[in-house]
């Protein structure tokens, strides 16, 4: 049968020196995966290594193969989260993409809603504590964890990309992810994509709608 000798090709592959074998080793495996599911575990091996490259051409590939074999392998993006975050400015257009719609998953199952209202449970107040003095004290701002922050920061400069899809899926990341008063950065650059063809400018429409709905009781 012609699976092991691909999957012994993958993997030779996937450990060569140029850049652009490996970026073609990660682009089999969906490929192979498809081929035949119980390979899935072999996969990942590979799958694992190819995340920990450190090389812009191959990383983008290497999370379109993860996010099509096993997308719920949160623990793989873990270590790698950082440098993804780092190297992602670099990556090509669509590897942007794809590296950015998986860390919006990312990011909203493994990060604190920064838009949720911190309230101080009345049980951590001290008993005798007046009504004057808990009145004039005001609550504590929750804090967005560092690698959080890093994410905001790192994909902020996508908005000025020339390709709409870059721009979207940022703005779809900021949408869910974003403080309410940093979502705003994210619909100018909504709306500068209206000066694009009329094809883009009805998805980008749609886009701002779906956005300004979720978003109608918001005051920024």
């Amino acid at each position: 049968m012609i699976v092991p000798i691909v999957m012994l090709a993958i993997k030779d592959s996937a450990s060569d020196m140029s850049p652009y074998v490996r970026k073609t080793a990660a682009h089999a495996i969906p490929k192979l995966y498809s081929l035949d599911s119980e390979q899935k575990e072999e996969l990942i091996g590979v799958l694992e290594k190819l995340l920990s490259d450190k090389t812009t051409l191959v990383v983008g590939s290497a999370v379109m193969a993860f996010e099509e074999v096993c997308p719920e392998r949160i623990d793989l993006i873990h270590k790698n989260y950082r440098k993804l975050c780092n190297l992602l400015v670099d990556v090509d257009e669509w590897g942007q993409v794809v590296i950015v719609n998986m860390l919006t998953r990312y990011a909203r199952t493994q990060f604190i809603n920064p838009n949720v209202d911190n309230i101080e449970d009345d049980e951590n107040r001290p008993f005798y504590d007046s009504d004057s003095d808990s009145s004039n004290t005001k609550k504590p701002k929750l804090t967005i964890d560092p690698d959080h922050r890093l994410l905001l920061r790192n994909t902020k400069p996508l908005l000025q990309s020339r390709n709409a899809s870059v721009v979207m899926a940022v703005s779809q990341l900021y949408h869910h992810t974003a403080p309410r008063s940093e979502v705003m950065i994210a619909a100018k650059a909504l709306i500068r994509l209206l000066r694009g063809h009329r094809e883009v400018q009805s998805i980008v429409l749609h886009c701002i709608a779906s956005i300004s709905i979720a978003r109608k009781e918001c005051k920024y």
